[in-house]
């Protein structure tokens, strides 16, 4: 153990595996680092940077730019809810499906600490990504889905191993059809799936218990029943 150390090496309950896809920048606090939101942010500029200015060759027919009035295809987030960005064509728009975590080891327990009585757990979380090309035309569609689900393809070991992806799965290049009831815009699907590990640990709920137990004999309730029945029916100001 103290060779290991010695050449930075730290035990830990939980493996560490590469960082969690997440901004830089300090995120929202609803979105926290390796969520599906987080991952579904990965892929959007992913992609952009595969059709930027100065990636693709200069006569190259969709060239994306930030100043939606300067660039050939719009690459954007399907939260995005600007009409300006919706409305463009041709646009590829990038979301995220039902996001489901498998179970890994019984209990998703990884260790504890003997010391804190901290249990550290950890699964793999499965988020689908759906890629939306859209154009008004069938073949202009069918194209730019072609060349997002190449791309996706080939620079997916990349991918994996530069945001700590644990697997991305094959992709997937759809039929070329009608956008909804538009029967004259087109849209070509790409799918495929993305894990990545999530981690989190729970300390013992017991002096939280205790809390409890002491607001609720402290209060001016006539006894805990009291207590927890205003509480239940939202009279909290009624407790002392």
């Amino acid at each position: 153990m103290r060779r290991r150390r010695e050449h930075g090496y730290q035990p830990t309950y939980v493996p560490d595996p590469k960082p969690l896809p997440a901004p830089e920048q300090k995120q929202n606090e609803a979105i926290r680092p390796g969520s599906r939101m987080a991952v579904l942010g990965v892929f959007l500029e992913v992609i952009r940077k595969g059709f930027s200015v100065g990636v693709v060759p200069p006569n190259f027919q969709w060239t994306w730019q930030p100043d939606i009035k300067k660039t050939k295809i719009a690459i954007e987030s399907s939260f995005n809810e600007d009409i300006s960005h919706r409305n463009f064509r041709p646009a590829i728009f990038i979301d995220v499906d039902d996001q489901t975590h498998g179970r890994v080891v019984l209990g998703d327990r990884a260790g504890q600490s003997m010391r804190t009585g901290r249990v550290a757990f950890w699964d793999l979380a499965t988020v689908p990504i759906l890629i939306e090309c859209i154009a008004g035309k069938r073949a202009e569609s069918a194209i730019i889905g072609d060349l997002a689900g190449a791309f996706l393809h080939i620079a997916s070991d990349l991918i994996q191993a530069k945001f700590g992806l644990h697997d991305m799965t094959p992709v997937v290049v759809g039929r070329t059809q009608p956008y909804g009831s538009d029967k004259d815009t087109w849209v070509t699907a790409v799918t495929f799936n993305v894990q990545h590990v999530m981690r989190w640990t729970n300390t013992p709920i017991a002096p939280l218990l205790q809390e409890i137990v002491l607001e609720a004999t402290g209060s001016d309730a006539d006894n805990s029943s009291a207590y927890f029945e205003t509480l239940a029916l939202g009279w909290r100001s009624r407790v002392g």
